[in-house]
């Protein structure tokens, strides 16, 4: 009998910033690298003779730290994949919910039965997952094998080897980020799990911040601003902003402010977003390019958030938009300034930024995980 070791993946940018970042390849945060510590810990006195991942960067990462102790291969197989998430694919929650309102309200109540343009179904990934691993079990024989996946395939898979409808996706969940279910698989393919979803391995700052499954409620619409209509909101949400880095002393002149805002628009109208939680505007974020730095560089000004929202989550979701803009725009870098409130500091710490060479006062982010380094088989 093949014992298999299921784990969810690391934590990493999409977790963090609230996108469907389903096949799209993400950055790992600081919390995911800690994560696969924690990890490896668990497994330092549980023999494990084969290792296998998905080929995306943040399960590759997940398992690379007990590969490299044990010496071992790390086998990519794309049955281990997370599900497509069709047209879906690197958006917000917050501006799906906004844009596909039918679609989404559908994912919330019954994502088993996922009606978006081009994504796969629930039963479809299960299906997949359980092909998959049979044939691991039966590479790996009476062994035991490490296979790193992601939530809503293992969930999905779960169900289905447990013999329960697809609807108990909901029941089944998911656990946090590196959670392990183990698995007996034997010599006619039938699936035993012993448990599931245990993250007993992390403390309790490395587990997920959301409660649960993540909610509509946690997540914001982020769209560029039209400074034709919202030019008092923004001024507000600016005001707010130099409060709180300058001090309610120093006086804030809303005119030149907007001036230059619209300035920034005219030179790309996806530089100035707004955010909205359940459709109030609650924050903003400023991006530009800067003539002193590379041009594969992006630049982030501010990522703000109203105050009673910040320390949450909430910051991060600004900075996933940024990230995605530059991207498409051919940027490889996105630069910050050295951070001086707590805010800043914690959104800073919380992805992998280091000091930018040739710039005393800059912070910088690698945009792109490396390509997969290993064979990609089925």
């Amino acid at each position: 009998m093949a014992n298999i070791y299921l784990v969810r993946h690391c934590e990493s940018e999409g977790n963090a910033c609230r996108r469907t970042q389903a096949q799209t390849d993400a950055l790992v945060t600081t919390k995911g690298y800690l994560q696969n510590e924690m990890l490896r810990r668990r497994f330092r006195d549980i023999p494990i003779d084969s290792i296998y991942s998905s080929d995306a960067f943040r399960s590759i990462m997940t398992v690379e730290p007990i590969a490299k102790e044990r010496g071992l291969p790390i086998r990519v197989r794309i049955h281990l994949r997370e599900v497509t998430t069709g047209v879906w694919e690197d958006m917000a929650w917050g501006n799906i919910a906004k844009e596909y309102p039918k679609e989404s309200k559908d994912w919330d109540e019954h994502p088993w039965a996922n009606t978006t343009p081009g994504a796969s179904t629930f039963q479809q990934v299960a299906d997949r997952l359980l092909f998959g691993l049979r044939r691991i079990a039966r590479e790996v024989g009476d062994g035991n094998a490490l296979c790193v996946s992601h939530s809503c395939t293992i969930k999905a898979g779960l169900c289905a080897m447990m013999g329960r409808p697809m609807s108990d996706v909901k029941v089944v969940g998911h656990g946090d980020n590196t959670s392990v279910s183990l698995i007996h698989v034997d010599r006619e393919g039938n699936f035993s799990v012993e448990y599931m979803n245990d993250g007993s391995h992390l403390p309790p700052e490395l587990r997920r911040a959301w409660s649960g499954v993540a909610g509509a409620d946690i997540n914001m619409a982020v769209d560029p601003v039209d400074l034709d209509k919202e030019s008092e909101v923004l001024e507000e949400l600016a005001r707010a902003h130099a409060r709180q880095t300058e001090g309610a002393e120093v006086p804030f002149d809303g005119a030149e402010w907007l001036a230059r805002a619209r300035e920034l628009t005219a030179y790309n109208p996806d530089y100035l977003a707004v955010c909205r939680l359940k459709g109030r505007p609650v924050g903003f974020v400023w991006m530009e390019n800067e003539e002193e730095t590379p041009e594969d560089c992006g630049h982030v000004r501010t990522m703000f958030v109203l105050p009673e929202l910040q320390g949450k989550g909430y910051t991060e979701q600004l900075f996933g938009y940024a990230a995605h803009v530059f991207r498409y725009q051919g940027k490889r870098v996105l630069t910050v300034s050295v951070p001086r409130l707590p805010e800043d500091r914690r959104v800073v710490e919380r992805f992998t930024f280091t000091p930018m060479r040739g710039f005393r006062d800059r912070m910088a982010l690698e945009l792109f995980s490396p390509p997969c380094p290993y064979p990609i088989l089925a």
